[in-house]
Protein backbone atom coordinates (compact mmCIF):
# COMPACT_ATOMS: atom_id res chain seq x y z
CA UNK A 1 0.00 0.00 0.00
CA UNK A 2 1.42 3.37 -0.75
CA UNK A 3 0.07 6.76 1.39
CA UNK A 4 -1.52 8.89 -0.73
CA UNK A 5 -0.16 12.26 -2.03
CA UNK A 6 -1.64 15.22 -1.25
CA UNK A 7 -3.49 16.80 -4.06
CA UNK A 8 -1.24 19.15 -6.46
CA UNK A 9 -2.26 22.05 -8.28
CA UNK A 10 -5.38 21.85 -9.52
CA UNK A 11 -5.65 24.65 -11.87
CA UNK A 12 -7.69 27.89 -11.75
CA UNK A 13 -11.46 27.51 -12.30
CA UNK A 14 -14.53 29.86 -12.09
CA UNK A 15 -16.47 29.95 -8.38
CA UNK A 16 -19.88 31.32 -7.32
CA UNK A 17 -21.97 31.98 -4.89
CA UNK A 18 -23.40 29.18 -2.89
CA UNK A 19 -26.56 30.65 -3.06
CA UNK A 20 -28.99 29.36 -5.33
CA UNK A 21 -26.41 26.75 -6.27
CA UNK A 22 -24.36 28.48 -9.40
CA UNK A 23 -22.71 26.32 -11.04
CA UNK A 24 -18.89 27.08 -10.35
CA UNK A 25 -16.15 27.56 -13.42
CA UNK A 26 -16.65 25.59 -16.25
CA UNK A 27 -17.57 21.94 -17.53
CA UNK A 28 -17.25 20.12 -20.53
CA UNK A 29 -20.28 18.91 -22.76
CA UNK A 30 -20.63 15.44 -22.32
CA UNK A 31 -18.53 15.08 -18.62
CA UNK A 32 -20.14 12.35 -16.20
CA UNK A 33 -19.53 11.73 -12.76
CA UNK A 34 -20.14 8.17 -10.86
CA UNK A 35 -21.66 9.26 -7.29
CA UNK A 36 -22.11 6.27 -4.85
CA UNK A 37 -23.68 6.95 -0.99
CA UNK A 38 -24.74 5.38 1.71
CA UNK A 39 -28.32 6.41 2.00
CA UNK A 40 -27.97 6.55 5.72
CA UNK A 41 -28.09 9.56 8.26
CA UNK A 42 -24.26 10.21 8.61
CA UNK A 43 -24.13 11.14 4.46
CA UNK A 44 -27.57 12.59 5.08
CA UNK A 45 -26.79 15.62 2.48
CA UNK A 46 -26.85 12.89 -0.31
CA UNK A 47 -30.28 12.49 -0.06
CA UNK A 48 -30.98 16.15 -0.02
CA UNK A 49 -29.26 16.36 -3.00
CA UNK A 50 -31.09 13.44 -4.81
CA UNK A 51 -34.74 13.85 -3.25
CA UNK A 52 -34.48 17.81 -4.42
CA UNK A 53 -33.26 16.77 -7.58
CA UNK A 54 -30.20 19.10 -7.38
CA UNK A 55 -28.18 16.33 -9.04
CA UNK A 56 -30.01 16.32 -12.05
CA UNK A 57 -29.15 19.84 -12.17
CA UNK A 58 -25.83 20.02 -12.06
CA UNK A 59 -23.71 20.89 -15.06
CA UNK A 60 -22.00 17.34 -15.30
CA UNK A 61 -24.33 14.23 -16.02
CA UNK A 62 -24.46 12.31 -12.82
CA UNK A 63 -24.99 8.90 -12.35
CA UNK A 64 -25.72 7.68 -8.69
CA UNK A 65 -26.06 4.85 -6.92
CA UNK A 66 -26.90 3.61 -3.32
CA UNK A 67 -24.85 1.07 -1.50
CA UNK A 68 -23.63 0.36 1.69
CA UNK A 69 -20.15 1.49 3.10
CA UNK A 70 -17.68 -1.20 1.71
CA UNK A 71 -19.28 -1.61 -1.61
CA UNK A 72 -18.77 2.27 -2.17
CA UNK A 73 -15.00 1.60 -0.55
CA UNK A 74 -14.69 -1.39 -3.68
CA UNK A 75 -16.35 0.99 -6.05
CA UNK A 76 -13.50 4.12 -5.28
CA UNK A 77 -10.86 1.76 -5.54
CA UNK A 78 -11.79 -0.45 -8.42
CA UNK A 79 -12.32 3.27 -10.47
CA UNK A 80 -16.16 2.64 -10.83
CA UNK A 81 -17.26 5.82 -8.51
CA UNK A 82 -15.49 9.21 -9.02
CA UNK A 83 -17.14 10.89 -5.86
CA UNK A 84 -18.66 8.71 -2.66
CA UNK A 85 -19.88 9.88 0.39
CA UNK A 86 -19.32 6.86 2.94
CA UNK A 87 -18.16 6.59 6.61
CA UNK A 88 -14.86 8.12 7.72
CA UNK A 89 -12.87 4.79 8.54
CA UNK A 90 -13.95 3.24 5.15
CA UNK A 91 -12.64 6.27 3.48
CA UNK A 92 -9.58 5.82 4.87
CA UNK A 93 -9.52 2.12 3.96
CA UNK A 94 -9.28 4.06 0.66
CA UNK A 95 -7.09 6.30 0.83
CA UNK A 96 -4.50 4.31 2.41
CA UNK A 97 -5.06 2.25 -0.85
CA UNK A 98 -3.21 2.06 -3.98
CA UNK A 99 -6.09 4.48 -5.64
CA UNK A 100 -5.38 8.04 -3.94
CA UNK A 101 -8.34 9.66 -3.04
CA UNK A 102 -9.01 13.14 -0.48
CA UNK A 103 -11.46 13.92 1.93
CA UNK A 104 -12.97 17.21 0.30
CA UNK A 105 -15.88 17.60 2.28
CA UNK A 106 -17.51 16.69 6.11
CA UNK A 107 -20.88 15.34 6.36
CA UNK A 108 -21.89 14.62 9.72
CA UNK A 109 -19.53 14.74 13.33
CA UNK A 110 -20.51 13.97 16.78
CA UNK A 111 -22.80 11.85 15.80
CA UNK A 112 -22.17 8.60 18.44
CA UNK A 113 -24.52 8.45 21.97
CA UNK A 114 -23.33 6.51 24.27
CA UNK A 115 -26.87 4.79 25.55
CA UNK A 116 -26.65 2.72 28.90
CA UNK A 117 -29.07 0.27 31.12
CA UNK A 118 -30.90 2.56 33.24
CA UNK A 119 -30.07 0.56 36.41
CA UNK A 120 -26.48 1.38 36.27
CA UNK A 121 -26.50 4.09 34.40
CA UNK A 122 -25.18 6.00 37.21
CA UNK A 123 -21.83 4.67 37.30
CA UNK A 124 -21.11 6.00 33.80
CA UNK A 125 -22.15 9.54 34.94
CA UNK A 126 -19.42 9.90 37.26
CA UNK A 127 -15.43 8.93 37.10
CA UNK A 128 -16.09 5.63 38.83
CA UNK A 129 -15.29 2.35 38.02
CA UNK A 130 -17.88 1.66 36.04
CA UNK A 131 -17.24 -1.47 33.88
CA UNK A 132 -14.95 -2.99 36.78
CA UNK A 133 -17.09 -2.30 39.29
CA UNK A 134 -20.17 -3.78 37.29
CA UNK A 135 -18.28 -6.88 36.43
CA UNK A 136 -17.53 -7.12 40.28
CA UNK A 137 -21.38 -7.04 40.81
CA UNK A 138 -22.70 -8.91 38.29
CA UNK A 139 -19.88 -11.59 37.68
CA UNK A 140 -19.69 -10.68 34.00
CA UNK A 141 -18.58 -8.45 31.68
CA UNK A 142 -20.50 -5.79 30.69
CA UNK A 143 -21.74 -5.74 27.09
CA UNK A 144 -21.42 -2.71 25.08
CA UNK A 145 -23.48 -2.62 21.61
CA UNK A 146 -21.23 -1.50 18.75
CA UNK A 147 -21.28 -0.88 14.90
CA UNK A 148 -18.54 -3.93 13.34
CA UNK A 149 -14.97 -4.06 14.40
CA UNK A 150 -12.87 -0.87 13.04
CA UNK A 151 -16.00 1.00 12.55
CA UNK A 152 -16.47 4.51 13.71
CA UNK A 153 -18.56 3.57 16.50
CA UNK A 154 -16.35 0.64 17.68
CA UNK A 155 -13.47 3.36 17.73
CA UNK A 156 -15.87 5.48 20.08
CA UNK A 157 -16.76 2.64 22.31
CA UNK A 158 -12.69 2.16 22.93
CA UNK A 159 -11.87 5.46 22.94
CA UNK A 160 -14.32 6.21 25.78
CA UNK A 161 -13.72 3.33 27.49
CA UNK A 162 -10.02 3.74 27.74
CA UNK A 163 -8.95 7.21 26.97
CA UNK A 164 -11.79 9.03 28.86
CA UNK A 165 -12.78 6.56 31.46
CA UNK A 166 -9.26 5.40 31.95
CA UNK A 167 -10.99 1.67 31.74
CA UNK A 168 -9.77 -1.46 30.60
CA UNK A 169 -11.20 -3.20 27.81
CA UNK A 170 -10.82 -6.78 29.37
CA UNK A 171 -14.09 -5.37 31.41
CA UNK A 172 -16.12 -5.16 28.49
CA UNK A 173 -17.65 -7.67 25.96
CA UNK A 174 -18.06 -5.10 22.41
CA UNK A 175 -20.94 -6.96 20.69
CA UNK A 176 -20.49 -5.83 17.01
CA UNK A 177 -23.64 -5.49 15.12
CA UNK A 178 -24.56 -4.76 11.74
CA UNK A 179 -26.20 -1.98 11.50
CA UNK A 180 -28.92 0.65 12.96
CA UNK A 181 -31.69 -2.16 12.91
CA UNK A 182 -29.51 -4.75 14.09
CA UNK A 183 -28.64 -2.17 17.58
CA UNK A 184 -32.11 -0.87 17.69
CA UNK A 185 -33.32 -5.43 17.76
CA UNK A 186 -30.07 -5.58 20.28
CA UNK A 187 -31.13 -2.86 22.74
CA UNK A 188 -34.64 -3.47 22.50
CA UNK A 189 -34.60 -7.25 23.77
CA UNK A 190 -31.71 -6.25 26.29
CA UNK A 191 -29.00 -8.04 24.95
CA UNK A 192 -26.26 -5.63 25.81
CA UNK A 193 -26.37 -3.45 29.03
CA UNK A 194 -25.63 -0.35 26.32
CA UNK A 195 -24.83 0.78 22.97
CA UNK A 196 -22.64 3.34 21.02
CA UNK A 197 -25.24 3.96 18.51
CA UNK A 198 -25.66 7.35 16.36
CA UNK A 199 -29.40 8.75 15.50
CA UNK A 200 -31.76 8.89 15.21
CA UNK A 201 -31.78 5.48 16.93
CA UNK A 202 -31.42 6.92 20.56
CA UNK A 203 -34.37 9.25 19.63
CA UNK A 204 -36.00 6.33 18.33
CA UNK A 205 -35.41 4.46 21.75
CA UNK A 206 -36.73 7.37 23.90
CA UNK A 207 -39.28 8.43 21.87
CA UNK A 208 -41.15 5.12 20.87
CA UNK A 209 -40.47 2.11 23.20
CA UNK A 210 -40.23 1.41 26.68
CA UNK A 211 -36.70 0.13 26.46
CA UNK A 212 -34.42 1.06 30.18
CA UNK A 213 -31.86 3.15 28.66
CA UNK A 214 -30.65 6.86 29.14
CA UNK A 215 -27.88 8.61 27.66
CA UNK A 216 -25.00 9.17 29.70
CA UNK A 217 -22.59 10.74 26.81
CA UNK A 218 -22.34 12.09 23.54
CA UNK A 219 -18.78 11.59 21.21
CA UNK A 220 -19.06 15.60 20.77
CA UNK A 221 -18.43 15.89 25.03
CA UNK A 222 -14.91 13.66 24.13
CA UNK A 223 -13.93 13.81 20.65
CA UNK A 224 -15.78 17.29 19.44
CA UNK A 225 -15.83 17.08 15.28
CA UNK A 226 -15.69 13.28 15.20
CA UNK A 227 -16.44 12.47 11.91
CA UNK A 228 -18.94 9.85 11.12
CA UNK A 229 -19.19 10.74 7.35
CA UNK A 230 -17.54 12.42 4.58
CA UNK A 231 -17.13 12.68 0.96
CA UNK A 232 -14.22 11.19 -0.35
CA UNK A 233 -12.75 12.01 -4.31
CA UNK A 234 -10.72 10.04 -6.14
CA UNK A 235 -7.69 12.25 -6.97
CA UNK A 236 -7.15 11.09 -10.74
CA UNK A 237 -10.64 12.61 -11.26
CA UNK A 238 -10.22 15.42 -9.31
CA UNK A 239 -7.06 16.81 -11.22
CA UNK A 240 -9.23 16.14 -14.59
CA UNK A 241 -12.54 17.53 -13.61
CA UNK A 242 -11.80 20.08 -10.56
CA UNK A 243 -14.96 21.99 -11.85
CA UNK A 244 -16.61 19.36 -11.23
CA UNK A 245 -15.89 18.57 -7.26
CA UNK A 246 -16.40 22.26 -6.87
CA UNK A 247 -19.56 22.05 -8.18
CA UNK A 248 -20.77 18.88 -6.14
CA UNK A 249 -18.79 20.50 -2.96
CA UNK A 250 -21.17 24.05 -3.37
CA UNK A 251 -24.15 21.62 -3.36
CA UNK A 252 -23.24 19.79 -0.21
CA UNK A 253 -22.77 23.23 1.39
CA UNK A 254 -26.07 23.95 0.27
CA UNK A 255 -27.65 20.81 1.54
CA UNK A 256 -25.91 21.32 4.85
CA UNK A 257 -27.85 24.18 4.77
CA UNK A 258 -31.19 22.84 4.06
CA UNK A 259 -31.16 20.64 6.45
CA UNK A 260 -30.84 23.63 9.17
CA UNK A 261 -33.52 25.57 7.60
CA UNK A 262 -35.92 22.97 6.33
CA UNK A 263 -36.19 20.87 9.07
CA UNK A 264 -40.04 19.36 8.56
CA UNK A 265 -39.03 18.57 4.97
CA UNK A 266 -35.75 17.39 6.40
CA UNK A 267 -37.38 14.87 8.51
CA UNK A 268 -39.83 13.49 6.10
CA UNK A 269 -36.80 12.74 3.46
CA UNK A 270 -34.98 10.52 6.66
CA UNK A 271 -38.66 8.88 7.23
CA UNK A 272 -38.34 7.58 4.22
CA UNK A 273 -34.93 6.87 3.92
CA UNK A 274 -35.49 4.99 7.53
CA UNK A 275 -38.37 2.56 5.91
CA UNK A 276 -41.39 5.39 5.85
CA UNK A 277 -43.53 6.08 9.08
CA UNK A 278 -43.91 2.83 10.24
CA UNK A 279 -40.02 2.43 11.18
CA UNK A 280 -39.34 6.12 12.15
CA UNK A 281 -42.26 8.49 11.46
CA UNK A 282 -41.34 12.05 10.69
CA UNK A 283 -41.78 13.17 14.27
CA UNK A 284 -39.44 11.13 15.97
CA UNK A 285 -36.90 12.14 12.72
CA UNK A 286 -37.28 15.65 13.43
CA UNK A 287 -36.27 15.03 17.11
CA UNK A 288 -33.48 13.42 16.07
CA UNK A 289 -32.36 16.45 13.71
CA UNK A 290 -32.90 18.34 16.75
CA UNK A 291 -30.90 16.09 18.95
CA UNK A 292 -27.11 17.82 19.67
CA UNK A 293 -25.77 14.34 18.48
CA UNK A 294 -26.90 15.43 15.00
CA UNK A 295 -24.77 18.12 13.58
CA UNK A 296 -24.54 18.10 9.77
CA UNK A 297 -21.74 20.14 8.57
CA UNK A 298 -19.43 20.63 5.07
CA UNK A 299 -16.29 22.43 5.62
CA UNK A 300 -13.26 19.51 5.84
CA UNK A 301 -11.37 21.83 8.29
CA UNK A 302 -13.97 21.05 11.03
CA UNK A 303 -13.21 17.15 11.06
CA UNK A 304 -9.29 17.47 11.05
CA UNK A 305 -8.56 16.57 14.48
CA UNK A 306 -11.35 13.95 14.74
CA UNK A 307 -10.19 12.43 11.78
CA UNK A 308 -6.85 12.11 13.59
CA UNK A 309 -8.23 10.02 16.15
CA UNK A 310 -10.04 7.67 14.13
CA UNK A 311 -6.97 7.73 11.73
CA UNK A 312 -4.55 6.17 14.73
CA UNK A 313 -7.40 3.78 15.82
CA UNK A 314 -8.26 2.33 12.32
CA UNK A 315 -4.63 1.51 12.18
CA UNK A 316 -4.30 0.28 15.56
CA UNK A 317 -6.75 -2.02 14.43
CA UNK A 318 -5.34 -3.14 11.74
CA UNK A 319 -8.12 -1.26 9.11
CA UNK A 320 -4.98 0.55 7.43
CA UNK A 321 -1.38 0.16 6.90
CA UNK A 322 -0.19 2.99 7.67
CA UNK A 323 -1.80 5.68 10.38
CA UNK A 324 -2.51 8.60 7.62
CA UNK A 325 -2.09 11.97 8.14
CA UNK A 326 -5.11 14.54 7.97
CA UNK A 327 -2.74 17.16 5.98
CA UNK A 328 -2.59 13.98 3.66
CA UNK A 329 -5.67 12.92 3.76
CA UNK A 330 -8.33 16.14 3.60
CA UNK A 331 -8.04 18.44 1.16
CA UNK A 332 -10.52 21.72 1.92
CA UNK A 333 -9.34 23.69 -1.27
CA UNK A 334 -12.47 23.13 -2.74
CA UNK A 335 -14.97 24.12 -0.26
CA UNK A 336 -12.96 27.30 0.16
CA UNK A 337 -13.08 27.72 -3.43
CA UNK A 338 -16.60 26.69 -3.73
CA UNK A 339 -18.04 28.37 -1.18
CA UNK A 340 -16.18 31.20 0.29
CA UNK A 341 -14.48 32.59 -2.83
Amino acid sequence: MNRRRFLGAIGTVGSGAVAGCSTLGSTAPGSSVTLAYDAAPPHFQAVVMDQEGWLDEMAAEYESTEASCNSIVQLLVSGNADIGMIGTVPALVVADSDTEASVVSASSTDAFVVMISAAVADRFETNADGFAGFREEYGRRFKLGTYPKGSVSDITARYWITEVRGESLEDVELVHLGGPGASRQALLAEEVDGGVIPEPTPTLIEERTMAPYRRVTQVGEFIPGEPAGVTVVRDEFAKANPSVVDEFVARHAAATEFIAENRDQAAAYMSDVYGGETALDTATARAALNSPATQYVSDPREIIEGTAVLAEYANRLGKTETVLETDQLVDPSYYERAVEE
